[in-house]
């Protein structure tokens, strides 16, 4: 049963060493679990979206809250699909804070953006807004 999965947390005070060490390290997991999707970050917080099988994706979500570089994790949403969103990645990987501000208030009411203010279906429509606009990197 293909699934999809997003979620936003707060990330507990990381650089960019430790971002690049995040997407680094989820990309070789993912790769190895037959994942795919995408990691946003910015202003402070993680959006991801991810997808796979379903025991597969539980796993991960269930890592990522005992995770100790995230915190206030939020389920935004979850659903069977039929095909992947995101299958051209094993992580994508999106900078939040360079994309333009009116980009991402199109999806929330204000910037900084806190978990709690995302709701699923403009988590969804972001991130597939990103990969339609070609806002993804994939190295």
């Amino acid at each position: 049963m293909l699934v999809q999965l997003i979620y936003a947390s707060v990330g507990n005070n990381m650089g960019a060493a430790a971002i690049n060490t995040i997407v680094a390290q989820g990309r070789k997991h993912n790769l190895e679990r037959g994942i795919t999707g995408v990691l946003c970050h910015g202003y402070g917080i993680f959006l991801q979206a991810i997808e796979g099988e379903r025991a597969v994706v539980n796993q991960t979500y269930a890592e990522v809250l005992q995770d100790e570089r995230h915190s206030d994790a939020q389920l935004l949403y979850f659903a069977e699909v039929s095909e992947r969103s995101f299958s051209n990645w094993a992580l994508g990987h999106v900078k939040l804070e360079k994309l333009n501000a009116p980009f991402v208030l199109k999806y929330v009411e204000r910037l900084p953006l806190t978990p709690s203010q995302i709701s699923g279906a403009s988590a969804k429509a972001m991130v597939l807004d990103l990969v339609a606009t070609a806002a993804v990197g994939h190295r």
